[in-house]
């Protein structure tokens, strides 16, 4: 059965803060560089914007295409809980439809920087207006500090958010700050199909594509993908592609205060701190999900300062699930993996992915491999050591998983430590 690589979040121009080179020409040609197959349309709902891709894309088979990249409607839509939630949808019938049915519960939705729309309307009713017309609906980037449904002092389940729709929610898009093992810390997730989305707002393909979803299912429509989202009739995800959350800003558990990031260690020796991090010991898992539940009810204090401990992503996950991983036999593998202009980058020692020399590389690396996705994932690591050493080192090290990163979390960033780097902490 083919296999589609797909990117279901993105934005349009008419989204705040979005690039105006976001036009389905443009990201048709990102996407065909990228290597990418299928693409959301982000925005569907936006006037203008559902006008742009009736004019530009072409309908044939239930199949809506662009020079040959596959288009489904998608639109990212804020309930009233500031909670975001991706949408997938069937045709612009269903858009059309979807936009009628929200207007009484939205000010913006036709506005010009509408592109996301915000709905006076809790999740169980956003969803229950979604299924109605067809689509699909489930969390957008799910575990992020903000716009989230398991924020802290947000959600600790999918039915306090879906309530009676919550058998119909069969997807939750990850985000950039999470990965499958941060969400399977919650046995209520491990029934869903994990997407890995860019929400990109610029058609370059280190925005575009940056993760993206391997789909194994015969054709481009949303039929197809509604199967593969549900795993049924031998349709399925086959590869989460995605950055890994340790270069997140948010990741680790942080002092309020100093901003330390916490380290939980197993052993029982009294807690510590240098001049990055935080180390607590537990003895074993129920411990250490105590110690959790205790940071999120601002109970355990800072060593250095004093000042109270907050949940960050991986921890936040751990807290509101029972501590461990399960990772459920349906789920795909997860690559770890930075856009390849950014591993040229760094590789050269560039500060710049737009530089020259690096995006001389990338499309010499593309000439003889094929589209980034490919290269990524399949291109023989002795090919690309002919074209570099250091680049084929990178690439190598994410796909044996012995890439090494210094974690992010308390407003900052994580950092790769490339395979060179022998002497690096």
């Amino acid at each position: 059965m083919p296999q589609f690589d797909t990117d279901l979040h993105i934005h349009s121009l008419h989204s705040i803060g979005v690039s105006k080179d976001m036009t389905v020409p443009m990201l048709a040609k990102g996407a065909k560089e990228k290597g990418l197959h299928i693409i959301g349309t982000g925005d569907a709902t936006q006037p203008d914007w559902l006008q742009h891709l009736r004019k530009n894309l072409t309908l044939q088979d239930d199949i809506l295409t662009h020079d040959s990249i596959s288009f489904i409607p998608t639109v990212e839509i804020e309930d009233d809980e500031s909670i975001h939630h991706v949408i997938i949808l069937p045709d612009f019938d269903s858009v059309e439809t979807l936009r009628k049915t929200l207007k009484p519960y939205s000010s913006n939705i036709d506005d010009k920087w509408g592109g996301r729309p915000r709905a006076r309307a809790n999740g169980e009713t956003l969803a229950g207006l979604v299924r109605d017309v067809g689509g699909m609906i489930g969390p957008a980037h799910a575990f992020t500090p903000f716009r989230s449904i398991f924020r802290e002092n947000k959600h600790t389940s999918l039915k306090s958010c879906y309530g009676s729709e919550t058998p119909h929610i069969h997807f939750l898009e990850l985000g950039l700050s999470a990965d499958s093992t941060t969400a399977d810390f919650i046995p209520d997730l491990r029934r869903l199909t994990f997407i890995t989305s860019s929400d990109a707002h610029s058609p370059s393909p280190n925005k575009l594509g940056r993760e993206f979803v391997r789909f194994e299912m015969k054709e481009p429509t949303f039929e197809e993908l509604k199967l593969a989202i549900t795993r049924k009739n031998g349709r399925k995800p086959v590869l989460n592609v995605g950055l890994d959350p340790r270069l997140g800003k948010y990741f680790l558990s942080f002092c309020s205060s100093c901003r330390r990031t916490l380290i939980v260690k197993t052993g029982n020796e009294p807690p510590s701190f240098d001049k990055l991090n935080i180390y607590i010991n537990c003895e074993n898992t129920a411990e250490k999900k105590r110690l959790l539940d205790d940071i999120h009810r601002r109970m355990v204090k800072c060593p250095y300062d004093g000042k109270k401990l907050r949940l960050g992503v991986r921890d936040r996950a751990a807290s509101i699930g029972n501590g461990e991983v399960r990772t459920p036999s349906h789920r795909p593998p997860y690559l770890h993996i930075a856009p390849l202009l950014d591993i040229i980058a760094l590789s050269l020692g560039v500060k710049s992915s737009t530089a020259k020399r690096v995006r001389s590389l990338y499309d010499k690396m593309r000439v003889q491999f094929g589209p980034e996705t490919l290269i990524l994932t399949k291109a023989p690591i002795d090919e690309i050591r002919v074209i570099n050493e250091r680049v084929a080192l990178m690439i190598e090290a994410y796909r044996n998983k012995s890439i090494r990163y210094q974690a992010g979390g308390g407003g900052r960033y994580g950092t790769l430590i490339p395979p060179w780097e022998k002497d690096s902490q």
